[in-house]
């Protein structure tokens, strides 16, 4: 049995060999945090961007903290937060600094960018700003019944907002 993602790869590749082909994809943008559904995701967009010769963007948003008024953490949380974020800016720039080598490596052409904000909203806002003709994104991983049911919050806002095709992988 093909994996849904499969599909998806082998009818993207052989709309580029289709003369009347309707689908340009140019841009991809793909929302990456590290985790095991992400680098699928990011798999799957390097394929697609080699394919048809796409710009590839892996962009990871930093979520913003908002501590509850009323803790006695406020304060601590808030000296604090600003170090934590450079902290995992400078993180994430050197692991996706190895990730866009590696991808010029194969061939696609590789950027990254890194924000701190709201993810869904920043997802969207980076893909309309680059003009994604795509993105590809791992959603969360459930199990069971409830695996059929939803996508992860970040995944459904996305799909339900954006101006492009988004390709959830599971």
């Amino acid at each position: 049995m093909l994996r849904p993602c499969l599909i998806i790869k082998v009818l993207l590749i052989s709309q580029k060999t289709s003369r009347d082909c309707m689908m340009t994809i140019k841009n991809i943008l793909v929302p990456y945090e590290g985790s095991s559904l992400s680098k699928k995701a990011l798999d799957l967009a390097k394929d697609i961007a080699r394919n048809f010769t796409a710009d590839l963007t892996i962009f990871m948003v930093i979520p913003v903290y908002y501590p509850m008024n009323d803790s006695i953490f406020v304060g601590a949380a808030v000296t604090n937060y600003e170090d934590i974020v450079k902290t995992l800016k400078l993180q994430g720039e050197k692991e996706l600094g190895k990730i866009v080598k590696k991808c010029r490596e194969g061939g696609t052409k590789t950027s990254y960018k890194i924000v701190h904000d709201d993810i869904s909203n920043a997802i969207l806002r980076q893909a309309k700003k680059s003009k994604a003709d795509m993105i590809i994104m791992g959603s969360r991983r459930l199990t069971g019944v409830s695996s059929l049911k939803r996508l992860g919050s970040t995944a459904r806002h996305v799909s339900e907002h954006a101006e492009c095709p988004v390709t959830i992988v599971h």
